[in-house]
């Protein structure tokens, strides 16, 4: 009995660690992340943007969610789906990081907005552009952003790209702050991959011993 009570608790146990890579854990996503958020500014404050560059900064957001995106199901999650529920702390404050978002934008697209029709100007596609990355990105974070570093590297990635598509560019200044977010995504990313390589290992061990 104490033996099948063993296992189920250690199989318990890292069916619970294999889910967390359902949503939680970004592990190389981070990883990708937080050095997309490294070129992404160095390249907007130290660079000179050609038209395809500005094109490609434009899109880390979509290029890094579908990185995310392919290493959760071919790698991550490669045996099956299984999603972690959140806990009630985990889902206030997830719930809080997207109400902030989604008001700062909707003031900044507020403002975009008065000041075109305040000058009676026609829609222009650098502003529109910035103001539809902006719209997008709380509704992008309540579907994508389910950790920290998400919100950290996500929000870096929707800002740069808002302003690249308006055809502006980051102060270098801006480097500190973005180095600063993009080590805090590696940093977890690089941990949680090590986890998930530990328990692939140990799920291994289980198999061979079986």
């Amino acid at each position: 009995m104490n033996a099948t009570t063993e296992t189920l608790d250690r199989l318990a146990d890292q069916t619970a660690r294999y889910a967390r890579y359902a949503r939680g854990a970004g592990g190389l996503g981070s990883v990708i992340g937080g050095v997309m958020v490294l070129a992404a500014f160095a390249l907007n404050g130290f660079v000179d943007l050609t038209p395809p560059l500005r094109g490609l900064l434009a899109a880390t957001p979509l290029l890094w969610l579908s990185a995310k995106a392919l290493l959760r199901r071919h790698y991550y999650q490669a045996a099956g789906t299984v999603v972690a529920q959140p806990s009630s702390t985990e889902r206030r404050t997830r719930f809080w990081m997207v109400l902030l978002l989604a008001l700062i934008a909707v003031i900044v697209v507020g403002v975009v907005a008065a000041a075109m029709v305040r000058d009676g100007r026609a829609p222009e596609w650098p502003l529109l552009g910035y103001a539809l990355m902006v719209g997008i990105m709380p509704i992008a974070a309540w579907r994508w952003f389910w950790s920290v570093s998400d919100f950290l590297v996500g929000v870096l990635l929707f800002c740069q790209s808002a302003v690249v598509l308006m055809g502006g560019n980051y102060p270098a200044s801006w480097m500190i702050y973005a180095a600063a977010c993009a080590g805090i995504a590696i940093l977890y990313g690089w941990r949680e991959h090590r986890d998930y390589l530990a328990l692939r290992s140990e799920i291994c061990r289980r198999g061979r011993a079986e």
